[in-house]
């Protein structure tokens, strides 16, 4: 299934970012090249559950700038940012949105316009 990394708040003068799971220490998942700040790495490995976590910036030269290490929890299916100044991973999963109280707020407000029309329809007019 998978999960989805991205980096933040890298340090100057960094232009891209690296990262391994040190999973028992095989080092998968890994990424197979250096990504732009800017672009997030969508691993279609299983997640490793909890493991230590290699993160490093480098910079135009291929110089690390900044390497972190640090023991965290990666779940399938989730999406996640490490931020750099703080050296925390964060899960950034959109919650899931349960469609089930609009509708029954949507169903009631039909019934409420519904009985509304058909009273009115039933009043007798006044002579």
């Amino acid at each position: 299934m998978g999960f989805t990394l991205s980096v933040e708040n890298a340090p100057s003068p960094a232009i891209q970012w690296m990262a391994q799971c040190n999973y028992y220490t095989t080092g998968v998942p890994r990424m197979t090249s250096p990504l732009p700040l800017a672009e997030r790495w969508d691993c279609a490995a299983l997640a490793p559950g909890y493991n230590t976590l290699d993160i490093a910036c480098f910079d135009s030269g291929g110089y690390i700038v900044q390497e972190s290490i640090v023991d965290v929890t990666i779940e399938d299916g989730r999406d996640y940012i490490f931020d750099f100044a703080t050296e925390t991973l964060q899960d950034i999963t959109a919650p899931a949105v349960s469609f089930l109280p609009l509708l029954l707020i949507g169903s009631l407000g039909i019934l409420a316009v519904g009985g509304a029309a058909v009273a009115f329809a039933m009043a007798k007019p006044e002579r």
